[in-house]
């Protein structure tokens, strides 16, 4: 049995008389990926589109000579994307009988339950902007046409970043995209010493705190290893000490590794990714997640309200949400994407 219209016909295994137990298949994933994005609240009234703009300065004083004016220094606005908004929505219709003959009221107490459906799917937006971090737009499961350039026009990982008031580029993937271990992690805070870099290409510094993978084992548990290992892990001496001991925070996304429709995609599962998050705007991974529409319930049904048809006594249980997201620069967030072990 399966449908979006709950009645006695689809659905007879509910009403019959055989005895039964339904068991739920399967749980859902726990939501973790918002805490990698700036969250953004939008109130109502503000239209269906955010802008966000980069906005620098230059870094140093100039010497200063007697008598003589001092120097300006240049401000300038960067690169800039803008957010547009995007409503989702779930709904399930059950008929009278089914409401009056169900023999199994927690299995109609599950089905109408649609509280998962609008974070499930915002989950899998957020991550998806990593999963697909190589390319510049991609397919959703809706077959719309996602857009995941930063404001420079290029993929959200790339060897050659450019800056807006500057010729030169920079980096925010790992050369090579190797597996993680200890010397690719090394390799992707080389870039954070060389490749984080104002509009102006002057050095900036951010605070690499988060390591990000999905639930692949293998790549999951080396860094746990790594990170919670009181002893260097390359070395048989076990006391020579971990000085990555609890260095960084450990995010799981469990749908990394999946294709744009949510299916398990075995060639994205040892992709790793280490950010900036949670430092305030001014030193964050500048991914910018905005709630036009928390998700929630509509109005639940009853005789005589909106959740009602008074045609055909069918009660709609809904569910919506309006969001947007956009990465304004690579700058922040640096990974690797290897397609094999």
């Amino acid at each position: 049995m399966n449908g979006t219209l709950l009645n006695t016909v689809t659905f007879s295994e509910m009403t019959d008389l055989v005895r039964k137990s339904f068991v739920t298949v399967q749980g859902m994933v726990v939501p973790v990926a918002q805490q990698l994005y700036i969250t953004e609240p939008i109130a109502k009234g503000n239209g269906n589109t955010k802008r966000f703009d980069e906005l620098d300065t230059e870094t140093y004083a100039r010497l200063k000579r007697e008598g003589e004016a001092a120097s300006k220094v240049r401000v300038g606005v960067g690169y800039n994307k803008t957010m547009t908004k995007k409503r989702i929505a779930a709904e399930i219709d059950i008929t009278q009988e089914m409401r009056d003959e169900n023999r199994f009221s927690q299995v109609g107490s599950l089905i109408t339950n649609l509280a998962h459906f609008c974070p499930q799917r915002i989950e899998l937006d957020l991550t998806h902007r990593l999963t697909f971090a190589s390319a510049t737009s991609f397919v959703d499961l809706d077959g719309q046409t996602i857009a995941t350039t930063t404001g420079d026009g290029l993929a959200l990982l790339s060897a050659s970043h450019t800056l807006k008031h500057d010729s030169t580029t920079y980096s925010n993937r790992v050369s090579g995209d190797p597996v993680f271990s200890r010397g690719s992690l090394e390799a992707a805070e080389q870039l954070m010493t060389t490749d984080i870099k104002s509009n102006f290409a002057e050095r900036r510094v951010m605070n690499f705190n988060v390591i990000v993978t999905g639930d692949n084992p293998t790549t999951k548990n080396a860094v746990k290893q790594f990170l919670q290992s009181t002893a260097d892990v390359d070395q048989n001496n076990s006391g020579v000490l971990n000085i990555y001991k609890g260095s960084y925070r450990h995010v799981v996304l469990p749908m990394l590794a999946t294709t744009a429709a949510g299916a398990p995609d075995s060639t994205k599962k040892h992709y790793w990714f280490v950010a900036s998050v949670g430092m305030g705007a001014s030193n964050s991974w500048q991914a910018y997640y905005g709630v036009w529409e928390a998700p929630h319930m509509k109005v639940n049904p009853a005789e005589g309200n909106s959740g009602a048809n008074y045609h055909t006594d069918t009660w709609s249980y809904g569910v919506r949400a309006g969001y947007g997201l956009v990465t304004v620069a690579g700058r922040g967030i640096i990974g690797s994407l290897p397609t094999s072990s």
